[in-house]
């Protein structure tokens, strides 16, 4: 009998993709892998929105209501402490944000055969790193105005404009390092995880497939579990963190 870790070991091929566009290995491929696994991820999140929407009570809440509700107090509590109490839109992209990004951190520990966690697609983490960015900006324009978004980059002057080649490369590389960081932590933390569930689930001979069953799967899940929730919140901190800047006055960047 072949146990799950070794069905894990034997179907999982880290960093291997269906590709539908493109040749093997190039940058521009489409992983339809990734794209069924972020759909069926988008899905099990508006399936949960959905129930708890029609199942939502005043009276004591279910386990389901009591774990979101729970969750979402606790991010609403870091929005409102860097955003303050009217943070408009930005609280919901913020919840969205981290329920989406959880369920597709969890989803990889399955055992479904060549299938990983979008967030194991640097393409994913880097498109929802690329949201971001977009959001913090268009937020910085709606708090100071295209003026001053503008003079963030280039500014008048004798003075300043001879300065402004250095200033203006300074400011992309820090714009630019944001959407890496984030993207290369999401992607690395989960690909580490993967790598870890399939490495340990490789250690054991088949004659001990059972005991690897019953004792090292549930510690690795439950490992990649806490890695998958921790990453979610990190991501999720980041981009209210970005935004708290974003929102500041021109004058206080």
């Amino acid at each position: 009998m072949i146990g799950l870790p070794h069905l894990v070991a034997s179907t999982l091929p880290i960093g291997e993709h269906w590709w539908i566009i493109g040749k093997s290995g190039s940058l521009w491929n489409i992983h339809a892998d990734t794209i069924v696994m972020t759909l069926a991820s988008a899905a099990i999140l508006l399936a949960l929105g959905l129930y708890i929407r029609t199942n939502v009570t005043s009276g004591p809440p279910s386990r389901i209501q009591n774990g979101v509700e729970a969750v979402m107090e606790f991010i609403d509590g870091i929005i409102q402490d860097n955003l303050g109490r009217d943070p408009g839109a930005i609280a919901g992209i913020a919840l969205t944000l981290f329920f989406f990004i959880f369920i597709m951190n969890v989803i990889g520990l399955l055992p479904i055969p060549y299938f990983h966690s979008p967030t194991a697609d640097v393409s994913t983490t880097f498109g929802l790193a690329i949201l971001v960015f977009v959001l913090m900006h268009v937020r910085y324009i709606q708090t100071s105005g295209l003026g001053a978004y503008k003079g963030h980059y280039w500014t008048s002057g004798f003075k300043a404009i001879a300065l402004n080649p250095v200033s203006v490369l300074l400011t992309v590389v820090t714009e630019l390092s944001r959407p890496l960081t984030l993207s290369f932590r999401l992607f690395g933390n989960i690909l580490a995880g993967e790598i870890l569930l399939v490495v340990a689930a490789s250690l054991l001979p088949l004659e001990f497939a059972i005991v690897a069953n019953v004792i090292i799967n549930p510690f690795i899940l439950a490992f990649g579990l806490f890695v998958g929730t921790i990453q979610a919140f990190i991501f999720t901190v980041l981009t209210v963190a970005y935004m708290a800047i974003a929102s500041e006055p021109a004058g206080s960047h």
